[in-house]
């Protein structure tokens, strides 16, 4: 055999058993490099969690048997004393066995108006609050009639629920606001701040301010009398009369950093005259702080609001580290997001989505292979169509009727959006105990309508298929504009509406446009009608939405102007009202008059698809709002 043969198979041989050997060291190396992976993943989790366990003793706080920061001796023997208002949560917001780190991604629909928690009044803004702010004490979400700890550990009553005494848990300190720092003229910013009893005292203070633009709040704290600051953690709310809503007045408010926002950027303190007029657009209203589990992190228009852990937290860190809200205004382009894992959870799949990808399950559905996860949930809400009572159109209840009964609601709940919503007929969620189960919501009727038309003197006097009426010697076509949200499933309805109004002899102009503007318009009362939503508190009071009072204050909620005589005198009794029974017999009745009246075409509360990936773990969802909130869930790599 040639030499140079036995070489060349010697080579072979030697390379062979060279790959073999490098094959078996690269997967030992995987497994070391996996098991490295591993360990400083445990290793930083352990850190974390003595991290946590280290902050809490510091501060005198232990974890309680609910998983939350339930504070020291004086905090926990707090809870077993029968004249504080505070229970011990039922619920569990952090998951024990939870795993830390990650970046939740989000989706946001628009862009939020601001960050000032008190002058805005918007659902996007109120749930980044929960996550960056804390109110004194909140609802449980198991128990909703029960209020828990938050910033506050205790909280006493006199006899007649007039008088209240809040107790603030130490060591409580305030974000920092997220300025560059490194400007010598933020210097005064440096040093983190205590939350105190002056601060608590600063938010009842601007509420009932008459020119901080707050009227959404105003109503509720009118009838306060005094706060007092007793000492550095403990003030006193006293109100002039007994009244039903004070308990959650009191308890659910929250702080407002005093000693910033008396201040401009560098720090002078305002003028006692400026200080109100500065607080509505103030400085720091694109630095909002809080005292929460998340900081504020950033915001850019278009694109994102960003949140990071709070690792000088008082409480229980959660496991996530970052939530990010990407905004994205079309519903699709939501879908396409969450599809390609770029956001890990969408809160609203559009109903025909909901209609492809699961009723019809497709063998290709990401739901079907697993990739996607999703839940049908009740949200404790409603959508409705508010008509402008101020107006010549809208001012005869006929009128709002007859617009009612051409309002094929169940159609479109069935039919546009696929079962995705509960048809509603009054001003409280359909499963709650206020709602007058006498009342049957109006049916679809567009020969009654046109009958209601003719009795209210909108006919067809020229012959053209619209409806016209003299009014003050000059004659008018009933024609109008609708403020739509510019969402593609309210574009769908509101053209289906659109014809059938069509039908009656109704002209009806959809506009479609962005939230920012569409908020606008509704403050500012520049509309004929509106399509309109509330997120519902479990707690009622009419007083914000349907007072007389309210219809022609700025930016208030009584924007359709709703005036009523025995409606007042009803809310004005519900305020002074404790009797459940008596409650119960005053809401339904309010409930009737709602319903004759028709300020609003109650349309439905919404069915949610809520849709993540499968890297979440532990996504539940809460009875009341905000009901996806996440700091139950944690992510598994």
């Amino acid at each position: 055999m040639p030499r140079t043969f036995k070489a060349t198979l010697a080579l072979i041989a030697t390379l062979g058993i060279l790959v073999i050997f490098t094959v078996i060291t690269l997967v030992q190396n995987h497994q070391m490099s996996s098991q490295f992976v591993e360990m400083n993943r445990s290793l930083n989790e352990l850190d974390r969690t003595m991290s946590n366990i280290n902050r809490q003793m510091e501060r005198g706080l232990a974890v309680t048997a609910t998983g939350q920061a339930g504070g020291g001796d004086r905090y926990a023997e707090a809870l077993n004393d029968p004249d504080n208002l505070l229970a011990a949560p039922k619920d569990q917001l952090i998951y024990p066995d939870a795993v830390p780190g990650g970046t939740l991604r989000r989706l946001l629909a628009s862009d939020p108006a601001g960050f000032n928690w008190l002058v805005e009044n918007s659902v996007d803004v109120m749930e980044i609050q929960t996550y960056v702010h804390e109110s004194f004490a909140r609802l449980d979400f198991e128990d909703p009639d029960s209020y828990v700890p938050q910033l506050a550990y205790k909280a006493t009553a006199n006899e007649d629920m007039t008088e209240y005494t809040i107790h603030l848990r130490e060591g409580v300190y305030w974000h920092i606001p997220g300025v560059d720092l490194s400007d010598p003229r933020y210097e005064w910013l440096r040093e983190r701040q205590e939350l105190t009893a002056e601060d608590a005292a600063y938010y009842f203070e601007m509420a009932l301010h008459p020119e901080v633009q707050a009227a959404h709040v105003a109503n509720y704290v009118e009838d306060i009398e005094e706060v007092e600051v007793l000492d550095r953690y403990t003030f006193r709310v006293t109100w002039s009369r007994p009244l039903y809503h004070s308990l959650s007045t009191t308890l659910t408010g929250y702080p407002l950093p005093k000693w910033l926002y008396t201040r401009d950027r560098d720090g002078n303190e305002y003028d006692e005259e400026m200080v109100a007029s500065e607080f509505n657009d103030h400085w720091t209203n694109d630095y909002p702080v809080g005292t929460g589990p998340y900081v504020f992190d950033g915001f850019r228009a278009g694109d994102r609001v960003s949140l990071e852990i709070n690792e000088d937290y008082w409480g229980e860190l959660p496991p996530i580290e970052n939530i990010e809200y990407r905004i994205i205004p079309d519903p699709e382009a939501g879908w396409a997001q969450v599809l390609s894992e770029r956001i890990d959870f969408l809160p609203n799949l559009a109903p025909p989505r909901y209609r492809s990808e699961i009723l019809e399950g497709r063998s290709d559905s990401p739901f079907e292979a697993g990739e996607l996860e999703y839940e049908v949930i009740d949200r404790f809400a409603y959508h409705y169509i508010g008509w402008n009572a101020d107006t010549e159109l809208f001012e005869d209840q006929k009128v709002r009727k007859a617009m009612t009964l051409a309002f094929n609601r169940e159609g479109i709940i069935e039919n546009t959006m696929h079962g995705l919503g509960v048809l509603q007929d009054g001003p409280y969620y359909w499963d709650h105990p206020a709602n007058n189960p006498d009342i049957e919501p109006l049916p679809f009727d567009l020969d009654r309508a046109a009958e209601l038309l003719d009795e209210a003197g909108w006919e067809d006097t020229t012959g053209d298929g619209i409806r016209n009426k003299e009014i003050d010697g000059e004659m008018h076509e009933f024609e109008f504009t609708l403020t739509a949200y510019n969402r593609p499933a309210v574009r769908s309805w509101t053209s289906i509406y659109s014809e059938d109004l069509r039908r009656i002899g109704i002209r009806m102009t959809s506009d479609p446009v962005d939230w920012a503007l569409m908020q606008r318009r509704m403050e500012e009362k520049q509309f004929d009608a509106f399509t309109g939503g509330w997120g519902l508190a479990w707690q009622i009071d009419l007083y914000q939405i349907w007072h007389s009072s309210q219809a022609d204050i700025p930016r208030g909620s009584n924007r359709v102007g709703f005036r009523h005589d025995e409606a007042d005198e009803i809310i004005e009794e519900l305020r002074e009202t404790f009797d459940e029974d008596r409650r119960i017999e005053l809401l339904h009745r309010f409930h009737e008059i709602v319903h004759e009246e028709q300020p609003y075409s109650f349309f439905y509360a919404p069915q949610d698809t809520f849709v993540w990936n499968p890297r979440l773990e532990n996504v539940v969802f809460q009875r009341i709002r905000p009901q996806h909130y996440s700091l139950p869930w944690y992510i598994q790599e």
